[in-house]
């Protein structure tokens, strides 16, 4: 009886309560997805924003691994945009052509630049993966040769 009485006690205090998100429309680039799995969501967010934090952008990254496609792909973006351009972190040029590609459902191999296909992305889409592998190009992340390989 007294198990019982515990279990019940430590199941009321597991529930929590269901928060649903606005449609991804309505939602501001710095709140595009929350996370309860960090529970530091904001402080590593910031991090990144305001220092470029690789750790905390590995942490952040990771985690977001983990969630719905719609709100991986845009969060990934969105910090992963911050961290190449505003730290030069090379890597985040990487993550940001996947996520977008990813958001589109595009395979990204990228020991095989050549079975990389951009041309089904709707112009918009098109022109900004385009221009985010001139950047990629410009910074010696990837080669001509990759460069051009990519079916445009």
């Amino acid at each position: 009886m007294r198990t019982i009485v515990i279990l019940m006690v430590l199941s009321i205090f597991s529930c929590k309560e269901k928060v649903t998100s606005p449609s991804l429309e309505t939602v501001n680039q710095d709140d595009v997805i929350t996370m309860s799995s960090i529970s530091n969501y904001d402080s590593i967010s910031n991090l990144v924003k305001t220092k470029g934090d690789t750790l905390a952008y590995n942490e952040l990254f990771y985690h977001l691994k983990d969630s719905d496609k719609i709100s991986r792909t845009d969060t990934l973006m969105y910090f992963s945009k911050i961290m190449a351009e505003r730290f030069n972190n090379k890597h985040a040029y990487i993550d940001y052509f996947e996520a977008l590609c990813e958001k589109y459902d595009i395979e990204v191999d990228f020991s095989n630049y050549s079975s990389i296909n951009i041309s089904s992305m709707d112009k918009s889409s098109k022109q900004k993966a385009e221009n985010w592998l001139k950047k990629m190009l410009e910074k010696n992340i990837i080669s001509k040769e990759q460069f051009d390989s990519i079916k445009k």
